[in-house]
């Protein structure tokens, strides 16, 4: 110990005076710095531009790397789309696009993203479905060439069908091991009804995804995967007017039938009981999701509900998690969001309790959104909360990646291009009562709906005492039990 000790006092005194190579200009290193002003943050500015075929195209530049990303947003194509009675059609037209395109196999796709330096991935949302891009600067107009081969002339050849939807069948069979998955799934079917645009599983359910056709994904990205509807983000080493010209040469004589596909007009809620159950026998914790729909994207509490939003769950010191994690113990993390969607989505608390602390754990937490309605959140939490939500703004942008999908989710919202210069000054401006009357208008705790996927013999009775009403039961999948 006596020698650990020398050891450290050596140490601070060798930092104490700076090294004949220190160029910090701090000459003891044993005191902490001041805090500075805090600085100014700019968010990057995007060119836009429309394609002769409609293509919106938003080009960010950057040099600090020769990399580039690309986010390509189709606020027509997510699994809001499906039709009522083909759930999973949006995500699995999707998935197929890159599975085979004009001359190309999937394997000889993925080849020549090895040989290009690029990543390639496709994916369906609720409301839109999406392409993401990384490359090298370098090897960018080779990569926009392939891009544009993926969106605009996949195969959809039966060999490929096939062997998809294997894979998804199988991963449908398999969503009984997903309890996180089901959990959700049971909430958004009680709030919005389960054959709904918001209510239905995107991914398509097991009873009916058999009777998915290769003509349903044809007509599907045909009437969906318009260009007119699309935007095209471009972060990176790139210059704009080249860019530009290369994307019109390839992507600009993309031509789709018909008209522009229409948005989703309405999604109107049908919240069923307030309890959903789902038996998962011998489970050691349940997967629980507490929710309601919530505001409109474009509503002038955005920003005061956002704020309410993080002093509630939003991050390791709100409140949720002080109680439910710090103090009781019973989850390893507890927290709760908006789902920002075109027409009003899902707010949720999601959690995963210790079983035999259920039934306590959704107590607490309904008591807390019950005392964030009643009472004004103390000057310091709300300046907390605030400062959160602000200082995270850079982040939003660290990468051309997360540069590029931001400003595809303004574009999904139907938002201007400027919306993030003016974010922290419309946060900044968010008073508690503010905060209070969002929190008692929007989620208030009597209409609150609870998912629970746990095992009912050890939870069941104390969820009773909660006096939710009589409780919908589902079975391991999440579909509603007689």
């Amino acid at each position: 110990m006596k020698r650990l000790t020398f050891l450290f006092a050596f140490a601070l005194a060798a930092t104490a005076s700076a090294a004949p190579y220190e160029s910090s200009g701090i000459a003891d290193w044993t005191t902490p710095p001041a805090p500075t002003k805090e600085p100014t943050f700019k968010p990057p500015v995007a060119k836009r531009v429309r394609l002769p075929n409609g293509l919106a195209v938003l080009v960010v530049e950057n040099h600090a790397l020769p990399i580039v990303s690309m986010s390509l947003v189709v606020p027509t194509a997510g699994t809001a789309y499906d039709p009522k009675d083909k759930p999973g059609i949006a995500a699995f037209t999707a998935d197929m696009l890159d599975e085979g395109v004009a001359g190309m196999t999937a394997i000889q796709i993925a080849q020549e993203e090895d040989r290009l330096g690029a990543t390639i991935t496709l994916g369906a949302g609720v409301d839109a479905a999406r392409i993401s891009v990384s490359t090298l600067t370098a090897t960018l107009d080779s990569t926009i060439d392939l891009l544009a081969k993926i969106v605009s002339q996949p195969a959809f050849d039966p060999a490929d069908f096939s062997r998809v939807a294997g894979d998804r069948a199988t991963a449908l069979e398999l969503r009984r091991d997903r309890p996180r998955e089901v959990a959700s799934l049971v909430l958004a079917g009680a709030l919005f009804g389960i054959d709904s645009a918001y209510g239905h599983p995107g991914a398509g359910v097991r009873e009916s995804f058999k009777s998915i056709s290769l003509a349903d994904l044809k007509s599907f990205y045909a009437a969906r995967w318009n260009p007119a509807a699309i935007t095209l983000v471009v972060a990176g080493d790139v210059d704009s007017r080249k860019v530009v010209d290369k994307l019109n040469a390839v992507l600009g004589k993309w031509q789709a039938p018909g008209a522009k596909p229409a948005r989703i007009k309405g999604t109107p809620s049908k919240p069923g009981a307030r309890l959903q159950l789902v038996d998962r026998p011998n489970a050691p914790q349940s997967d629980v999701r507490i929710g309601i729909v919530g505001i409109d994207r474009k509503d002038a509490r955005y920003y005061a509900f956002e704020v309410m939003a993080n002093v509630l769950g939003g991050g390791f010191t709100s409140r949720l998690n002080q109680r439910l994690r710090e103090q009781l113990g019973i989850t390893y993390g507890i927290g709760a969001g908006m789902d920002w969607r075109l027409q009003p989505g899902p707010f949720s608390i999601s959690s995963a309790i210790v079983a035999a602390e259920t039934g306590h754990g959704i107590a607490e937490a309904l008591a807390i959104v019950t005392d964030l309605a009643a009472k004004d959140v103390p000057a310091a939490e709300l300046d907390k909360a605030k400062q959160n939500m602000i200082r995270a703004l850079p982040a939003e942008f660290a990468t051309n990646a997360e540069t590029a999908a931001a400003f595809a989710n303004l574009a999904m919202h139907g938002l201007p291009d400027t919306w993030f210069a003016r974010y922290a000054d419309q946060v900044r401006k968010v008073t508690a009562a503010d905060v209070r009357a969002v929190a008692k208008a929007a989620i208030p705790s009597g209409k609150l709906v609870i998912s629970v996927v746990g095992d009912m013999a050890k939870v069941r009775a104390d969820l009773d005492k909660l006096g939710l009403g009589t409780a919908a039961m589902h079975d391991p999948y999440g579909n509603a039990l007689p």
